[in-house]
């Protein structure tokens, strides 16, 4: 798994507070991207930072029952409805609450593999990294492609 996003911080006089793109989760030999959004866009699934179903895709991991866009399927730090991408420091929690509908659209070499995270009851812990734009520590760790070719 890894996760990434971009923030801008601004000292505590800027008349501007921070802001941060969407948290972008991805999984090692997954085609299926999540975005996390903290904004008003997505509120049809609730508040903080979370990431709606998409009806057909995804299903209720409680029920199996289909989720929908208002289904909230992945959210981060889900004990605070105030939580913002841009104050995330050190760790953060990854509630995962449905499962793929479809695991892999497709066949042969052209099949797209749309599993993700096993869905818990208890988030996952993510410890997090804080790289300034540039350095040579902001590169994203790359996944091993090899272990998706045994399959």
């Amino acid at each position: 798994m890894r996760l990434s996003w971009q923030s801008a911080e601004y000292p505590g006089w800027w008349f501007a507070g921070d802001k941060a793109t969407p948290v972008k989760l991805e999984t090692q030999c997954s085609d299926r991207v999540w975005r996390l959004r903290d904004d008003e866009e997505a509120s049809a699934c609730g508040e903080g930072i979370r990431a709606c179903g998409e009806a057909g895709r995804d299903l209720v991991a409680q029920t199996g029952q289909p989720a929908s866009g208002s289904t909230r399927c992945m959210s981060i730090n889900p004990a605070d409805p105030d939580a913002r991408i841009a104050e995330i420091e050190g760790k953060l929690e990854l509630l995962v609450s449905c499962t793929p509908a479809v695991l892999a659209e497709g066949e042969g070499d052209d099949a797209l593999n749309l599993d993700y995270l096993r869905a818990s009851s208890v988030p996952y812990t993510v410890y997090v990294r804080k790289a300034p734009r540039g350095s040579m520590r902001s590169r994203l760790p790359e996944f091993d492609e090899s272990v998706c070719d045994a399959e």
